[in-house]
């Protein structure tokens, strides 16, 4: 498996074949073996990003015990996520590293509050 994009598509998942030749040629440099390698298959899926890219980690001040936890990508925090998540969800504290990344950030217009 090679190869990640961003675009903003909505809803989309459909693949886009210029797309699909930027990752193969970002592949190729990296990994110049693959130049004669056959594709099997490709797709596209749809992941979630917030509108500054960075994650979000908080718990619902109305409902304690409910988490959000959201990244962009789960591979690249793997390690830092199976240490300190597990932790603070099973009742420990938020991490420091953590604090910064609240949902609170985000503008909520007041109509939604209710």
């Amino acid at each position: 498996m090679i190869g990640d994009s961003q675009e903003h598509v909505g809803f989309n998942t459909r693949t886009q074949p210029e797309v699909q030749q930027q990752i193969a040629q970002r592949a190729i440099r990296a990994f110049p073996c693959l130049a004669h390698a056959q594709i099997v298959r490709t797709w596209g899926a749809l992941r979630i990003m917030t509108p500054d890219g960075l994650p979000v980690y908080d718990e619902s001040r109305r409902y304690p015990g409910a988490f959000a936890v959201t990244c962009h990508s789960g591979v690249t925090l793997a390690a830092l996520h199976s240490e300190l998540l597990p932790a603070w969800i099973l009742g420990g504290a938020l991490p420091s590293l953590f604090e910064v990344f609240h949902v609170q950030r985000f503008p909520v217009p007041a109509a939604t509050h209710g």
